[in-house]
């Protein structure tokens, strides 16, 4: 399977500008076939691996990991990976318990696509974080900013592609962050 080509990155941006506007054509700018469901998963994976190896862990981040900060990096990977697949897995229960009756796939192929953008979009920020070319707390403020942006793309992506209403669609982000904060703790509990 390639990698996406620029046309289909570029296609990508300007359709999440829509998904940002609500705009029902944004569909119109994502490949959905069954090769485009498929390749919509490279990008996020390739710039959450660019972001994991940018990653500097503080010290008190690597408290209980004796300065392992290879394995730190592999389990905060690990977390997201899991965080993400777990979520896909759980909105396919909110799709059918809400009986909402767009596409599934179309919703992971944007969620993807929209995942893949932000994450890249947070590369300049941690590298000149890590490089100390910004203010110290700038990462984490980007970071809650980011949550924001995000909960709202989700929300946006489930009214867009499974034409889900206001509830339905508030669910759908809310279950995101869930899912995220429920499975950091449990990996927490266990390390």
């Amino acid at each position: 399977m390639a990698l996406p080509g620029r046309a289909e990155i570029a296609a990508a941006l300007r359709g999440l500008g829509l998904v940002l506007r609500g705009d029902p054509r944004a569909l119109q700018y994502y490949d959905l076939s069954a090769d485009g469901f498929w390749r919509s998963f490279l990008l996020p994976l390739i710039a959450a691996a660019l972001y994991f190896s940018l990653q500097q862990p503080s010290e008190a981040e690597l408290t209980g990991w004796e300065g392992n900060a290879f394995g730190y990096g592999l389990v905060q990977a690990g977390q997201y990976v899991s965080a993400w697949i777990a979520y896909l897995a759980a909105i396919l229960l909110l799709v059918r318990g809400f009986q909402l009756k767009g596409s599934y796939p179309a919703f992971v192929v944007l969620y993807n696509w929209a995942q893949a953008i932000t994450v890249a979009a947070s590369l300049p920020v941690l590298a000149a974080s890590q490089a100390g070319l910004l203010p110290e707390g700038t990462l984490a403020g980007w970071h809650l900013a980011l949550l924001l942006a995000w909960t709202y793309i989700v929300a946006q992506l489930a009214r867009l592609a499974l034409g889900a209403g206001l509830g339905a669609a508030m669910a759908a982000a809310a279950l995101d962050l869930a899912v995220t904060v429920l499975l950091h703790r449990a990996v927490s509990l266990l390390l």
